[in-house]
């Protein structure tokens, strides 16, 4: 018995929206932009946010929660 193939999900997202984004993050990387990049970087957050699913938004909970975007701590070996 073969296992079933992962199924891709796709959001359509408007153009408009993308095009905003994409020209959010070119002001945040800009040198003569009038804000600091973190206000940039967060109207590119508000504008996805809105398109993810109540799944997603679990999941960023989680990555959050569980602080993944650390990266893995060293090993701590007792010595003996």
């Amino acid at each position: 018995m073969t296992e079933p193939t992962p199924v891709n999900e796709y959001t359509s997202v408007f153009s408009e929206d993308l095009l905003d984004a994409a020209c959010l993050c070119h002001a945040a990387l800009a040198q003569d932009s009038p804000e600091p990049p973190i206000y940039y970087l967060n109207q590119v957050l508000n504008l996805v946010f809105g398109y993810l699913s109540p799944k997603q938004r679990q999941e960023i909970e989680v990555y959050l929660a569980e602080k993944k975007y650390l990266p893995p701590a060293p090993k701590i070996e007792i010595a003996k």
